[in-house]
Parts: C-alpha cells; sequence; structure tokens
C-alpha cells in the first residue's frame, strides 16, 4: 500500500491536458508536480497558472524528476505510442489519453513492451467510470433486465458540423487512419463491452465523409475553440465524420452503433440501451446522473444516483447525495482515481480500469471498421 501523496506529471497542456489537472487535483493524496508543453514558455504559462513546481518543453527531463508515480500523456494521438513505450520502458506507470496509438501495430508493440515492465498501464476511456454506468453493468450481468436481446448505442457530436470546423484532427498523421470512429467511436465500444461484459467479435461499417474538402483557418485553435477567419485554405478531407456500425457479441447478441460529429444541437450526446426480455435499461451521458428502466405492462422507471438505490460495487463511485448532479468531470476524475487506487494497492482485484491490453483490442476494432468499410464485408476481430 502506497503511504506517500501521488506525484503525478502532465504531458500535454491542451483542452484535455488541463482536465486531467484539474482532476487530479481533486482526488485525496494525489498532485501535479510537472508539466510538459511543445516550448518553455507554453509551459511556463501553464505551471504559473495552476502552482506547478516544474515545467519541460521535453518529456525526457520527467525521469530524471525524482518521485514521480505517474506520466500523464495528454497529447495528439500520434505521440501517445512513443511517449507511453518511454514511460514503460523507464517502468514508470503512465495514464494514457484515448486511442492508445495511431495503428493496432503500435498498441500491439506497446502490449508487449508492458508485459516486460513493472510499470501500471490505462488508457482514459473515462465514461465507463460514470456511477450509472457501473451500476448498468451490475444489473446487465446479474440478469436483472433478463437476457440480454440487443444492444443500442450512439454518440453523436455537432462541433465539426461547418465546412469551417478543421483542426489536427483531420491530418492522418496525427489521429491514423480514423477520426470519429477512433476519437469518440471507442468510447462506445468501451461503454458496450464493459456493460454487457463481453466483446465486441465482429463489426459492419459504413464510415461517412460529409465534405470532401473542409477549410484550414491560418489561425491557431485549440479543440472545441471558435475560430472564424476569412483566412484559409480549403484542403481534403480524408478521415471520417460519422459511421453507421453493427456488430456482435460473442454471445450472438446483435448490436447497432450510430456515430457522428456532424449533427447539429448534440454536444456530447452518448447513449446505450441494453433491451433484456424482463426489460431495458438507458443511460444517457447529459443525463449522467440516471438510469432508465423500461417496462412493458407497468408503469417506467428512473433511478437517480444515491447510495440508496445503487449496487454495493457501484456505491464507491458516489461521492454526492441524490440531487446533486454528477456528470463529466466526476467521471473523468473517477477514471484517473481507479487507476490511482491500483498504484496504491496493485493487489485489488475489485478496481476496474482499461489497461493497454483492453486499449489494444479497441484498436483492432477501430481497424475492423475501416477494414469492413472497404470491403463492405463482416470483419471478425480476434
Amino acid at each position: 500500500m502506497c503511504k506517500n501523496k501521488i506525484k503525478a506529471a502532465v504531458v500535454g497542456g491542451g483542452f484535455i491536458g488541463k482536465q486531467h489537472i484539474e482532476a487530479i487535483r481533486r482526488i485525496p493524496n494525489a498532485e501535479v508536480v510537472a508539466i510538459v508543453e511543445t516550448t518553455i514558455e507554453r509551459a511556463k504559462t501553464i505551471a504559473e497558472q495552476y502552482h506547478i513546481p516544474n515545467y519541460y518543453d521535453n518529456e525526457d527531463e520527467l525521469f530524471a524528476l525524482e518521485g514521480i508515480d505517474v506520466i500523464h500523456v495528454c497529447t495528439p494521438n500520434f505521440l501517445h505510442y512513443e511517449m507511453a513505450k518511454k514511460a514503460l520502458e523507464h517502468d514508470m506507470n503512465v495514464f494514457c489519453e484515448k486511442p492508445l496509438s495511431l495503428s493496432a501495430e503500435q498498441s500491439q508493440a506497446l502490449v508487449d513492451i508492458a508485459s516486460m515492465s513493472t510499470g501500471l498501464h490505462a488508457v482514459n476511456l473515462n465514461y465507463r467510470s460514470n456511477v450509472m454506468v457501473r451500476e448498468m453493468r451490475e444489473q446487465v450481468i446479474n440478469k436483472k433486465i433478463g437476457n440480454l436481446l440487443l444492444v443500442q448505442a450512439s454518440y453523436i457530436q455537432d462541433w465539426l458540423m461547418y465546412d469551417t470546423d478543421y483542426d489536427w484532427h483531420f491530418v492522418p498523421d496525427m489521429v491514423g487512419a480514423s477520426r470519429a470512429v477512433a476519437d469518440i467511436g471507442s468510447h462506445a465500444f468501451d461503454l458496450i463491452q464493459f456493460i454487457s461484459g463481453q466483446k465486441i467479435t465482429d463489426v459492419f461499417a459504413d464510415l461517412i465523409k460529409v465534405y470532401p474538402k473542409r477549410k484550414e483557418s491560418k489561425e491557431e485553435r485549440e479543440t472545441f475553440s471558435e475560430v472564424v477567419s476569412d483566412n484559409y485554405e480549403e484542403v481534403a478531407v480524408q478521415n471520417e465524420d460519422a459511421a453507421f456500425i453493427i456488430a456482435k457479441l460473442e454471445d450472438g447478441t446483435k448490436v447497432s452503433i450510430t456515430i457522428s460529429q456532424v449533427t447539429g444541437g448534440h454536444k456530447n450526446d452518448i447513449e446505450v440501451c441494453m433491451s433484456g426480455s424482463k426489460q431495458s435499461i438507458t443511460w444517457k451521458q447529459e443525463h449522467a446522473d440516471r438510469l432508465y428502466i423500461g417496462k412493458r405492462n407497468r408503469g417506467n422507471e428512473l433511478l437517480y444516483a444515491d447510495a440508496k438505490y445503487v449496487s454495493d460495487k457501484a456505491k464507491r463511485f458516489i461521492a454526492l447525495p441524490n440531487g446533486h448532479a454528477v456528470g463529466w468531470a466526476d467521471a473523468f476524475k473517477n477514471s484517473i482515481q481507479e487507476f490511482y487506487l491500483a498504484i496504491e494497492d496493485k493487489d485489488n482485484k475489485e478496481l476496474d480500469y482499461v489497461d493497454f491490453y483492453k486499449g489494444h483490442y479497441l484498436m483492432k476494432l477501430i481497424e475492423a471498421c475501416i477494414e469492413s468499410n472497404k470491403t463492405q464485408t463482416w470483419i471478425h476481430v480476434k
């Protein structure tokens, strides 16, 4: 059991890096002691803003800093592999943003390195750390909804709806061959597998590009920021804006998944519905503190996040009483804290986070969708 404060270093100080910093600061017995950015000036600005004592423009300097317990990789996708690799080779614990890498070949290499490293490893699939997702899993696994009949899921956004929406997510060298499926489809895959307790084994995917070309602004922008400029150039779009995916679980249960980053009015709209032979159960991320339980011959139920209402395994994810809404930031903190609990006690078998082995399987699902779209056939994933 670790008795000392967990000291974290964050590599990348953009939108998601700042969320990591703020989440870590909400965790008891944890602190951010170092930040790495592309320039020393950017690193210093973030360090001063968050009162972080050490700042660098090179992640290699972290390995000379005494006392670091965990490295958070919060960079654009193309840097995930190399930084996670370095951390594992130094036997460091590493918490990496998703997707784990640009390809299944890279993620396989990380799995191989992880098998020889003493460092723990995790990929941030934070939605599974919502208390009501945990409750949903318990109800499905314990057949409270009966036998699983169907699974329906969607992840719909609008932040890339206009042809002027363009940033590094459109550059294959920075994100890999997939955008929407890798970026948000990976969350849908993880939720389905986690809640059902089964792997997705087969996929049939139709990947959709709504604009052949987009307008790249010459002004720098951060993810989800609004930049309106007449100074742009048209760039050919190489990755998908949306996807329609059908899939199968290990027991043959059929799954449908809708992915979109171009649907107006949907900001971060995730929905998962498990249809059972007794009742259905639905979770919606934009109403994260409740479950919708659908009945056939009596009134439907609305189950709120409160320790009185949920199973014992879900209770530890609750920090607030009923009526105090929980949401995205709470699940994000829970995701990191689950990994930190493993760092403190490696023998704790109750913990359930996405390690690099699970992250590698998600990469195989993403590539299977790409292959299915090309061949218009079902692709089996092993």
